[in-house]
């Protein structure tokens, strides 16, 4: 057995992948059905990067959201037709444009954000203290895992 394959002795650690990938998408989604966004997962997830890491390449889009470029390109065009994000020439190539979020765009996405935290926190408030303190740790963790390998 090579490294990279979790021990026989050891079942839990050998399910835990495909576990965390079912839980964590069921639970986008029926986050997403309970928040009425409005708006498909990939678009606010677009601005959020963008938000987050300030302007981007399409390129760097595409990566980060493990999605082609053409379906980058097509997802930027409609937000950007949409007022919430922008290209602007790259300063340091004159053949690629940057993507930022505009003033309206930060404003959806608090909005999205508002109404994703109401939609899911009716979820999580039966939980007790020490559950949440679990999922918020669990959560940190994951977002760890993704921020080391993405890209």
């Amino acid at each position: 057995m090579d490294a990279a394959t979790p021990s026989a002795a050891d079942p839990a650690l050998a399910e835990l992948p495909q576990h965390l990938a079912l839980v964590c998408s069921q639970f986008a989604r029926l986050a997403a059905r309970r928040s009425e966004v409005g708006v498909g997962s990939v678009s606010w997830r677009v601005v959020a990067t963008i938000e987050r890491l300030g302007p981007l390449r399409l390129s760097e889009i595409a990566e980060r959201e493990r999605v082609s470029r053409p379906t980058a390109t097509t997802v930027i065009k409609r937000l950007e037709e949409e007022g919430l994000v922008r290209r602007e020439a790259d300063p340091t190539d004159s053949r690629s444009s940057l993507v930022s979020t505009t003033e309206a765009g930060s404003a959806q996405l608090a909005a999205w954000r508002g109404q994703l935290a109401n939609g899911v926190g009716a979820l999580l408030e039966p939980l007790p203290e020490e559950d949440l303190a679990t999922l918020a740790r669990a959560s940190e963790l994951l977002a760890r895992i993704l921020e080391s390998h993405d890209g």
